[in-house]
């Protein structure tokens, strides 16, 4: 796909990976819509070549009011990038419904009912929807339970929705390893533990342009990663790096009196 002029979303634009995809799309000529709950740090990073919108993706009257905007802005939508996510870091604690249902509702149901309402818009025109799905939708780790759990659910949807999904829709899902960001330390906190293999932004924000370019099925940033993927089909493959994770969190509980 040449991406020059075509019309592109970016969820969780003002920050991360977000923000290094918005400079790529950019870069390659696309017209871009940055969304973001801080629509400040998307017009001080990109000025007037980004048109943003606020929007908080976990609430479903949000996205609709976000996505009649973006259609009155461009007209349709050629490339989506569900981006928009976050993480808990810690025990599963005492009971909380609501902390519970938040992270459902940001990392699984926003870029599922995100997808159904542009299959909608798009009328049987062509549509890309990249999701980033985490190398962590793949294996499990202590901490992360939470987190862990709402990827799964985001892989097994991919995975199922093509045998569902309307010819004129693309689908690719994205799973990046541990990335540079702020994205741990909202997690858990400054000392919050990030996992190895690790990468950066700009890295991930590369390989989804080449993935969108090329119409690649899915997108594995980290070339260790996809060793592992495919070691792990026939050996333990995750058992040292759990092992270790299961230290790490444990001195981080120990810290932080859990």
């Amino acid at each position: 796909m040449d991406l020059k002029g075509k019309r592109v979303v970016i969820t969780g634009a003002s920050s991360g990976i977000g923000k290094a995809l918005t400079k790529r799309m950019l870069k390659a000529g696309a017209q871009v819509v940055g969304i973001g709950r801080n629509t400040n740090a998307i017009k001080e990073a990109f000025g007037e070549s980004v048109h943003a919108i606020k929007c908080d993706v976990s609430h479903p009257e949000e996205v609709d009011a976000m996505l009649e905007e973006v259609i009155s802005i461009m007209g349709g939508i050629d490339v989506f990038f569900a981006n928009a996510g976050f993480a808990y870091y810690g025990t599963i604690g005492a009971p909380d419904w609501q902390h519970d249902e938040m992270i459902f509702r940001t990392n699984v149901i926003s870029p599922i009912y995100t997808l159904q309402k542009l299959v909608e818009y798009s009328k049987g025109e062509p549509l890309t929807f990249v999701i980033t799905c985490s190398g962590i939708g793949k294996m499990v780790l202590p901490g992360f339970a939470l987190y862990c759990s709402t990827k799964f659910a985001v892989d097994a949807f991919v995975r199922a929705y093509r045998m569902e999904r309307p010819p004129n829709i693309r689908i690719m899902p994205v799973y990046p390893v541990a990335t540079y960001t702020n994205f741990f330390k909202s997690a858990g906190g400054k000392d919050t533990p990030m996992p190895w293999p690790r990468q950066p932004a700009s890295w991930v924000a590369l390989t989804m342009e080449m993935g969108v370019r090329m119409g690649a099925r899915s997108v594995y940033p980290s070339p260790i990663f996809i060793a592992r993927c495919i070691i792990n089909r026939v050996l333990p493959a995750d058992f040292c790096v759990q092992a270790i994770e299961r230290i790490r969190f444990a001195a981080w509980r120990r810290r932080h009196n859990q």
